[in-house]
């Protein structure tokens, strides 16, 4: 009998300490074994270690193009391999053994399970859930128990004869930057700048070489708290901020990157925490939090200094929640923290299908 439900998901994590990927801020094994280095793994502070596994699952295919998670009952609990979802929904994740957490996002860290626990983080919020996550030899698990409680929005799936079913995106998206769109120009979906916008055009603003050294800046840094932020629209030199954030150009992107000036990297959202938190605006730690904040704007009247949100596209993904957030900076162009085209932060055009068809909003907090 098919057991229907909508899934938000990106999947558990593996914390294949020895020979695959690690993922999240820490996980514990039950049988206490010691973690072993990740040669693959991008170096981060501390115990983090941090690798895309953005590749396509290894699950086989059932009819409708389903890819096929196995379940395994473990302790007379069903659960899944974090490596499998996470390959499958291509998204990253981190791992960071001294806290026994694994981190699971698009572009950043949107939850963060605990070994051995019921504690989970969902978009900046504690949840807990009825089964605990736990790790058996180099593997990490979740309780499919756990699924609708943390991905109900990100993903669709059914539960059959011992596996998760995971359901395909009704339209195939658009998976590379410079990929053509199968729809032909589409009108509607052409962004377009605001033309009373009070600092278009290459403006005047400080020179970012001239800026002192972030040593010292930790009061920058918003906790996930969003009741701590404040979402009015604060005025500020958005030309001296975007020249502020050129100034990172060229810095690698972490997913889950702690504050910049502890790790030297970003990832997107950290970026624009940044950024605007020099100017005095605390914007919450994540990106789908960033996008409950200031004013919505339409794509055909955007500003130097918007908040542009998108979705990371995926085939096996709902393509509805944000993954990713950069400043719009004028001119279609777009300063953010990525691993693609390019590793870190970057300038990109876009004026292009992928961008187009993924775009999800744009908020204006300052002005």
């Amino acid at each position: 009998m098919w057991k229907k439900l909508k899934v938000a998901a990106i999947g558990s994590i593996v914390v294949m300490m020895a020979t695959t990927t690690a993922c999240g801020r820490g996980n514990v094994s039950p049988n206490n074994a010691a973690p072993t280095q990740n040669p693959t793994a991008q170096s981060g502070t501390g115990n983090m270690q941090s690798q895309s596994l953005s590749q396509a699952g290894q699950g086989t295919k059932l009819g409708n193009d389903d890819a096929v998670v196995p379940i395994k009952v473990i302790n007379n609990v069903n659960y899944v391999a974090a490596r499998e979802l996470i390959q499958t929904l291509k998204f990253q994740s981190s791992w960071e053994a001294g806290n026994q957490k694994l981190l699971i996002g698009d572009n950043d860290a949107n939850f963060e399970v605990t070994m051995n626990s019921t504690k989970a983080m969902k978009d900046g919020a504690e949840i807990r859930v009825s089964q605990p996550f736990i790790k058996e030899g180099d593997s990490a698990y979740l309780p499919v128990s756990a699924l609708p409680d943390l991905f109900q929005e990100d993903m669709s799936y059914e539960v059959q004869n011992g596996q998760l079913l995971i359901h395909a995106a009704p339209v195939a998206p658009i998976e590379r930057e410079d990929d053509n769109d199968p729809r032909g120009n589409t009108a509607e979906l052409e962004f377009g700048d605001d033309p009373t916008d009070p600092f278009k055009g290459e403006g005047t603003g400080a020179n970012p070489a001239s800026m002192p050294q972030d040593e010292g800046d930790l009061e920058v840094w918003a906790s996930t708290n969003q009741e701590e932020v404040i979402p009015v629209l604060k005025n500020i030199d958005i030309n001296a901020m975007i020249n502020k954030g050129k100034q990172y150009l060229g810095v690698k992107y972490l997913f889950g990157s702690g504050p910049y000036p502890q790790t030297g990297k970003f990832d997107c959202s950290t970026f624009t925490q940044y950024v605007y938190g020099k100017y005095g605006i605390k914007l919450p730690r994540l990106a789908r939090q960033q996008a409950t904040q200031g004013q919505l704007v339409s794509r055909k009247s955007l500003r130097k200094g918007d908040l542009l949100f998108f979705y990371v596209p995926g085939r096996f993904k709902t393509n509805k929640t944000v993954g990713h957030v950069g400043i719009y900076i004028g001119n279609m162009q777009m300063l953010n923290a990525s691993p693609k085209p390019k590793d870190g932060v970057q300038i990109i055009n876009i004026n292009k299908p992928y961008w187009k068809s993924t775009f999800l909003r744009a908020k204006r907090i300052a002005y």
